[in-house]
């Protein structure tokens, strides 16, 4: 059933058999690790597909919001803000619109004060800590827009609140004051591994998706990993790129999806894979660097470095098997050398070409690259890949030896703009 969505082929990542079971232990103890910690409720992603009762809520909501507004303004970063994105490229629903705001860049947001209908319009912040500073700055500069429009205290009614419902969020106690609706955070699940809780869900449900196909492909690629596990395709991937770096020195890993529809996916997994394995252990600066590239858009801009330049990377492939839409290629021009071929061709079969040409180009060159396919763009398939690369990353961070589920690295920055940022109100 599961290679109906989702299957992964690695035979030329240049890894031996050999290799792959060396590692099979270590691996087996990070399968034993990951099921451990979900299993006491510390780690929370996994176990996402399985909330129905999460779901029913979020519906709930979401119709609520549709009845009422023909926009909604989702305000949220990195973790909080790329999920949601990658669902509402892939697969938009036909409801509620939906805008997304993740910078407090003045050009932005004056371009959504200026084009904004208050009387139709939501606005869902996003925000695990309920401090995170790019997202409260914007949703005051347009909480301030919405007050100006309906009035005080009318905007309540216009303002969704995804957030941990603790003291500890400045979120949280702000709704509560002001009485804006709350769809809670789950606490054990971190931003980058929330796209199949509220914070993915909620928008997506607003806009019309049918979440529970989202969860249903999750839930079927999950439980398969749980009965297969080292064997599963998350554990086989995360050994393969695990091997590529540490036995092979591919310290860069592409991840090159073959579908429009699919780029935002590379910016979410570029978090990720960078958020979850850039650490320091035990002294030693470790982890790949995530790289999103976009085919066949980058065969024209990447593939040469690729190729030709330092043999330090691993490609991976997204294709799609079947697109929803066929388009023919008008057969004119046959006698053209060169462009005779494409006549009569469909673009989905040109697509797939590409992707065989580049796959070919690499391997030729001893690059090494493998490829996901999913059977179609889908809220199945959609899920399906999602938590695929969620439980690859825990595989990898196990392996490797690092906590997938911190980020030390980010908060000195986040200290340091505060600081300044008090320095010079200080001043004013």
């Amino acid at each position: 059933m599961i290679n109906t969505l989702i299957s992964y082929d690695g035979k030329r990542m240049g890894i031996t058999k050999e290799e792959r079971k060396g590692i099979r232990a270590q691996l087996r103890e990070a399968h034993r690790r990951i099921d451990r910690m979900t299993s006491s409720g510390e780690l929370g992603f996994l176990d996402l597909p399985y909330d129905t009762g999460t779901t029913r809520d979020i519906s709930r909501v979401a119709k609520r919001v549709q009845k009422r507004f023909s926009r909604m303004i989702v305000i949220g970063i990195g973790g909080s803000d790329l999920g949601a994105r990658t669902i509402w490229q892939a697969i938009g629903g036909t409801k509620t619109s939906l805008t997304f705001v993740s910078s407090p860049d003045p050009e932005t947001v004056s371009g959504i004060l200026k084009d904004t209908d208050w009387t139709q319009t939501a606005i869902n912040v996003i925000s695990k800590s309920g401090t995170t500073l790019e997202t409260m700055a914007a949703f005051m500069v347009l909480r301030a827009s919405l007050i100006r429009s309906v009035g005080a205290k009318a905007h309540a009614s216009h303002v969704f609140v995804i957030t941990e419902p603790s003291e500890s969020s400045i979120l949280y106690q702000i709704a509560r004051d002001e009485g804006y609706e709350v769809i809670p955070h789950p606490t054990n699940v971190g931003g980058r591994f929330s796209v199949l809780s509220s914070v993915g869900l909620f928008p997506a449900a607003v806009s019309g998706i049918d979440i529970g196909r989202m969860l249903s492909g999750a839930r079927t690629v999950e439980s398969e990993r749980r009965r297969r596990t080292v064997d599963s395709i998350a554990a086989t991937f995360a050994a393969d790129q695990y091997l590529a770096l540490t036995r092979h020195g591919k310290n860069i890993h592409v991840l090159m999806p073959y579908a429009d529809l699919l780029s935002h996916f590379g910016y979410w997994y570029r978090q990720l894979w960078a958020e979850s394995l850039g650490k320091i252990r035990d002294g030693v600066f470790v982890g790949p660097t995530p790289v999103a590239a976009f085919g066949p858009t980058d065969q024209h801009s990447q593939i040469q470095l690729y190729t030709q330049g330092p043999n330090d990377k691993t490609v991976t492939f997204v294709e799609v098997a079947r697109f929803r839409r066929s388009v023919s290629v008008p057969s004119v021009w046959k006698e053209r050398k060169g462009i005779g071929h494409i006549g009569g061709q469909s673009l989905d079969v040109i697509l797939h070409a590409e992707r065989l040409g580049t796959e070919h180009a690499l391997t030729q060159a001893g690059r090494p690259n493998g490829t996901f396919q999913i059977s179609s763009i889908s809220p199945e398939t959609l899920g399906a890949l999602f938590i695929t690369f969620e439980a690859a990353v825990a595989y990898m961070a196990e392996l490797l030896g690092v906590n997938a589920f911190d980020q030390p690295g980010v908060e000195e920055g986040k200290h340091e703009t505060k600081r300044i940022l008090e320095s010079m109100r200080r001043k004013i």
